[in-house]
């Protein structure tokens, strides 16, 4: 529905695979995971395929928590975020204390991706700027320190925080997070109950998924284009919660393509990945 950071560069096949790092103090939290979850071998194995999707793709990964490393591959880094920015948004009602009383707006917009029930809640923050810092506090609390919502209607017929630029790497960062903050553990239990139409990519993966996708025609704020197909979500793999970002933009500027697509490299990451070091919760 319309609506990196890098401390290491490795190339293969003409594609970068970029991993960014962030320790935590220990007396707040836990010290990130240091294993690579992602390969060498990996990276030339997502060559391969992208060269056999055509268009652009990409995916980032992470631990759960805050300050976890944070591994991307694929040549399509960022995009507009589409209706993967209800997610903040939905989060900063709930921290508003709105919860109770946005709740099937919430369900709508997360579950069923429905326009209308997201620019409900959007007006429920005040709309413009004060609804956009609302959501960016939310950004910030779940481990996003770049990411800004856009606060203008940039689009007739869209919604203004549709048309947020989000990186996949800020993106499975904050993703990460979630489950940190109380108003983030909420809205991933909706992303646990997405609607059986909606349920390609991470939902069509063969594992447990709480997820949110976005898909609209353009990459670029305010500008038209191809149809660009993204999500975000929390994969169970092997007992152990992986944070992950997908975004596909296809030649033939499809949606249908590009959800397939989303498909292909949710499978491929989940193959693939080694969670072997990872945690079985989030470290917060």
């Amino acid at each position: 529905m319309p609506i990196l950071t890098s401390s290491r560069l490795f190339r293969s096949g003409g594609l970068a695979l970029v991993a960014a790092f962030a320790l935590l103090s220990p007396s707040a939290a836990p010290a990130a995971a240091s294993a690579d979850l992602l390969s060498s071998r990996d990276a030339a194995s997502f060559a391969r395929l992208a060269r056999s999707l055509g268009g652009s793709v990409g995916v980032a990964v992470s631990p759960l928590g805050r300050g976890q490393q944070v591994e991307s591959l694929g040549s399509l880094r960022s995009a507009v975020a589409w209706s993967t920015s209800k997610v903040p948004v939905a989060m900063a009602v709930i921290a508003a204390g709105r919860g109770r009383a946005q709740r099937e707006n919430l369900v709508q917009a997360i579950t069923a991706s429905d326009n209308a029930a997201a620019e409900r809640l959007w007006s429920s923050l005040g709309g413009g700027r004060a609804a956009a810092r609302a959501a960016d506090a939310q950004l910030r609390a779940a481990g996003d320190a770049n990411t800004h919502i856009e606060s203008r209607r940039l689009r007739a017929g869209f919604t203004p925080f549709g048309q947020t630029t989000w990186t996949l790497a800020d993106q499975a960062r904050f993703t990460a997070g979630m489950r940190c903050t109380a108003p983030g553990r909420q809205v991933l239990d909706l992303m646990g109950q997405v609607v059986a139409g909606q349920r390609w990519g991470l939902g069509a993966a063969g594992v447990a998924a709480q997820f949110k996708g976005g898909w609209g025609p353009g990459t670029l704020p305010g500008v038209n284009g191809g149809y660009i197909d993204r999500q975000m979500g929390v994969v169970t793999v092997q007992g152990r919660p992986l944070a992950v970002t997908l975004a596909a933009l296809p030649a033939s500027g499809s949606h249908d393509t590009g959800a397939r697509n989303l498909t292909t490299l949710a499978r491929w990451v989940v193959g693939h990945v080694d969670v072997r070091g990872l945690s079985t919760r989030a470290r917060c």
